[in-house]
């Protein structure tokens, strides 16, 4: 990464995902193009995974230099172009998305792949969860595509989830209230909530990450629940 360097730049990131396949988020403009391809070129001499190198639109720059795209394709290296229009088209198909960009922006807010809720940091098993489900967002009829896109793909409409704390999440067994404190049903049967508080070892989300955006897709999010059936975590 070259965040310490230079705060003015954007980062490359480097992850796992569910497939044990190396994913590397690169940026495209000034230097973050230089620092993408040394970075790609570095890991693929240290590692036996399978990876995969995005190149995440930064302004009107969607690739990387043609002479050193060419060189990390021939190594063997997957290069995905993810740019707003590619998104788009899936948004449209799609009531989940798996979108680069969005991933990208959660690596710029909260950093390396770490579930909120539990801290576990086994990064195949970490997903990045929407605060403002997808399927809402496209379900609103007074906001542009474009604007629907930017929502979808926006770094304060998410957070690193496991597994488990991801579908809790989605299936609204857990939810969080607009000061970060988590709360879940409370109707649950004592086995399951007893389960449900072993597991979820943080009852809040990091004050850090809390911000007006943040709070605005919590408040979207619940707009849909009655908080009033639900329990703080102790």
């Amino acid at each position: 990464m070259n965040r310490k360097r230079n705060t003015g730049n954007a980062s490359t990131y480097v992850s796992l995902d569910e497939n044990n396949i190396l994913q590397i988020f690169g940026k495209t403009y000034g230097a973050n193009k230089y620092e993408t391809i040394l970075l790609a070129l570095a890991i693929k001499n240290v590692t036996r995974n399978s990876m995969e190198l995005y190149e995440i639109q930064e302004g009107n720059l969607r690739i990387l230099p043609k002479a050193g795209r060419n060189i990390i394709i021939n190594s063997g290296i997957n290069v995905i172009t993810s740019d707003l229009a590619l998104e788009r088209q899936e948004f449209e198909e799609n009531n989940s998305l798996r979108s680069p960009t969005y991933l990208y922006n959660l690596l710029e807010k909260f950093g390396d792949k770490k579930c909120a809720l539990c801290d576990c940091e086994i990064p195949q098993i970490i997903q990045g969860a929407h605060i403002w489900a997808v399927a809402d967002i496209k379900r609103q009829n007074n906001i542009s595509q474009e604007d629907k896109l930017l929502h979808a793909t926006h770094r304060e409409n998410g957070m690193w989830l496991c597994n488990n704390h991801h579908k809790l999440f989605d299936i609204n067994i857990l939810a969080i209230n607009e000061d970060g404190r988590i709360k879940y049903k409370n109707n649950l049967i004592p086995i399951h909530e007893e389960y449900l508080h072993r597991i979820t070892l943080n009852n809040n989300v990091e004050n850090k990450f809390i911000n007006d955006n943040f709070i605005h897709y919590i408040l979207k999010r619940n707009n849909s629940l009655n908080l009033a059936n639900y329990s703080f975590m102790r």
